[in-house]
């Protein structure tokens, strides 16, 4: 059974989960902060979420059909995070689309991947709302670059919020499925 498999790596979905908290409560703190701390911040998560999406497809890989949509979203993540390190001195509006783009392609692989799972998979429902999310603030991003950064670092603080709930409770289903 895939669901039995899958549910042995619930940790990693747990990993990415305090990941994305951890980067919330950073960025609620980080509105009196400098940009750079913000980017800091912000490469940070990307590289750390990435690198997890990466390991969770590499382990589901022989067991789930669909791995390399969580592989792709691990690329992307990795790639936006490097092009922030790499210039750091980029332009507010530039870092805003990267963060649309980013939102906007993670989340159609996160919804992607919530229809392609098995109807029996335990919480494929929060990695479609992860999914929607993602797209609904990208998409808002997009409309609204010249946002405060206050309101874009608030923005990305409650998506990462919502994002890691999500993906908590989510491994938590897939590990009382591994009992």
């Amino acid at each position: 059974m895939n669901e039995k498999k899958l549910a042995k790596h619930w940790w990693a979905i747990l990993l990415r989960g305090i990941v994305a908290i951890l980067f919330a409560i950073l960025a609620f703190f980080a509105t009196g902060f400098t940009l750079n701390l913000l980017l800091i911040f912000l490469v940070i998560y990307l590289l750390l979420d990435g690198l997890l999406a990466i390991i969770g497809s590499i382990m589901a890989g022989s067991h789930h059909r669909t791995w390399w949509v969580l592989l792709l979203e691990g690329i992307v993540s990795i790639a936006a995070g490097i092009f922030v390190f790499a210039w750091p001195s980029i332009t507010l509006v530039v870092l805003v689309y990267i963060i649309a783009f980013w939102a906007v392609i993670t989340g159609i692989f996160e919804f992607l991947g919530s229809i392609s799972a098995s109807w029996a998979a335990p919480g494929k429902v929060f990695l479609g709302i992860v999914g929607v999310l993602s797209v609904i603030l990208g998409v808002a991003i997009f409309i609204y670059p010249l946002f405060s950064v206050t309101a874009i670092i608030w923005l990305m603080g409650i998506y990462a919020l919502i994002i890691g709930l999500s993906l908590i409770f989510f491994s938590f289903k897939l590990k009382a499925i591994n009992k």
